[in-house]
């Protein structure tokens, strides 16, 4: 049988989605592209924004179209409290499910039934971190490992303790097994991602050992070359983690830092616990400590009664810390979020309009960061190669090509960032 996978959100669902393939393909099924004929499509949903249902619900559409069997899994379906609220699926499984989904499959193929398939755990009952089957083999040379699952924080408009629950870190050992075994099979950077990585180990009280123990213990790992992080919350970026982070050789100096926003009202109403001057302080420590950084970040516009005045601090914000990156989102009113029913909703003409400002100050910035970059020296780890260059990117995460014609994929070759071409920056290796 042919299984075809679609997956939205978040790297967290990309690896599962992963974990879900191998399992299939451990039971002799045939994986295929989405756009192929399949027997059984699955749909890995997202639920952050309500963009990302809509999405997930055409991809239902599409996918029942085509014939087959449709599976919906992950956060959207979480929310679903009865199966007749969705049209187009047959199966539906929650985050808990995923790693029985070949045999909530294979059961319910067995049992003949035109009734829709409902497997989808209470999240309030998951208490401690299910336990992934390791990855045996890496599929790129950059992979990620989740850490962890879950969030604590309950912002004011996420829905995501909702769906993926609290916070629950997966076993140290357990992470270096799989960093090992994808290291041996040939990918030379790992990312470290989770819902929310900067909480690893606070579910585990008796256990003195946090988000900077994991990243120590894998750099000892003989052979991998990179370490990436996902999404931080500022309040793991101390100035003792900083410079414990930054005696960490194979750490990328790119970090992803969870915002939101830069105005102090704002972050105050969506319960974040700090503020536009605690981002300040934490990027200075790291351009302290750290050559040439790249800072990204995720930022909400059109929040519950953000004014003008607010949205402007932010753009100033933005300016002041110099983004490389910035991955903007207008606020998407979620149920079960104490923003929902905040007054002062802000029209959406205007929320399209802020977003349209600052993904225009983030595409000026990203160049002149890109051209303050130029003439240095770096390194680049080969990810792709075809007839005349060989990609790879920065360890601050600049894409870039060199001339190069023998098979160099999996390497690390320095080199100096010359001249922007198009999407990509055009380096010379250092002989």
């Amino acid at each position: 049988m042919k299984v075809a996978f679609f997956t939205l959100g978040c790297k967290v669902n990309q690896y599962e989605t992963d974990l879900m393939m191998k399992k299939f393909v451990d039971k002799n099924y045939e994986i295929c592209d989405f756009k192929e004929k399949a027997d059984v499509y699955v749909i890995n949903s997202c639920s952050v924004t309500n963009l990302s249902t809509r999405k997930t619900r055409q991809y239902l559409s599409r996918a029942k179209k085509m014939g087959g069997i449709v599976i919906l899994a992950g956060c959207y379906a979480q929310e679903i409290n009865d199966e007749k609220e969705l049209q187009n699926v047959d199966i539906i499984i929650g985050n808990q499910e995923k790693n029985d989904i070949v045999n909530i499959l294979e059961d319910y193929i067995k049992n003949n039934t035109k009734k829709v398939s409902y497997k989808v755990s209470k999240i309030g009952n998951v208490k401690r971190y299910i336990q992934d089957e390791n990855l045996k083999k890496g599929r790129e040379i950059r992979e990620s490992v989740k850490i962890e699952d879950g969030c604590n924080n309950f912002c004011s408009y996420c829905i995501i303790p909702y769906v993926r629950g609290r916070v629950r870190s997966r076993n140290i050992d357990d992470i270096i097994s799989e960093v090992k075994s994808l290291v041996k099979s040939g990918v030379g950077e790992v990312v470290l991602v989770g819902i929310e990585i900067a909480s690893y180990g606070k579910d585990n009280n008796d256990e003195n050992i946090n988000l900077i123990d994991v990243i120590e213990k894998v750099a000892q790992i003989e052979d991998l070359k990179r370490i990436r992080l996902g999404s931080l919350e500022p309040r793991i970026l101390t100035e003792e983690n900083i410079k414990r982070m930054a005696k960490i050789n194979k750490l990328c100096p790119h970090f992803h830092i969870s915002v939101q926003s830069l105005d102090n009202n704002v972050l105050k109403r969506m319960n974040r616990k700090y503020t536009r001057e605690d981002i300040f302080k934490i990027v200075e420590l790291i351009r302290n400590n750290f050559e040439n950084p790249a800072f990204t970040c995720d930022i909400i516009v059109g929040f519950p009664g953000e004014t003008n005045e607010e949205f402007k601090n932010t753009i100033d914000g933005v300016k002041k810390v110099g983004f490389y990156e910035v991955h903007a989102f207008k606020y998407s009113k979620r149920k079960w979020t104490l923003a929902a029913n905040m007054e002062n909703q802000v029209d959406g003409n205007i929320a399209q309009a802020r977003s349209e400002e600052l993904i225009a100050l983030a595409n000026k910035q990203k160049s002149e960061y890109i051209k303050n970059s130029l003439n240095r020296k770096t390194n680049i780890l080969v990810e792709s190669q075809d007839e005349k260059y060989a990609y790879g990117y920065t360890p601050n995460y600049i894409m870039a090509k060199i001339d190069k014609k023998e098979n160099i994929v999996g390497k690390e070759i320095q080199v100096i960032l010359q001249e922007i071409d198009k999407d990509y920056v055009i380096a010379k290796e250092i002989e």
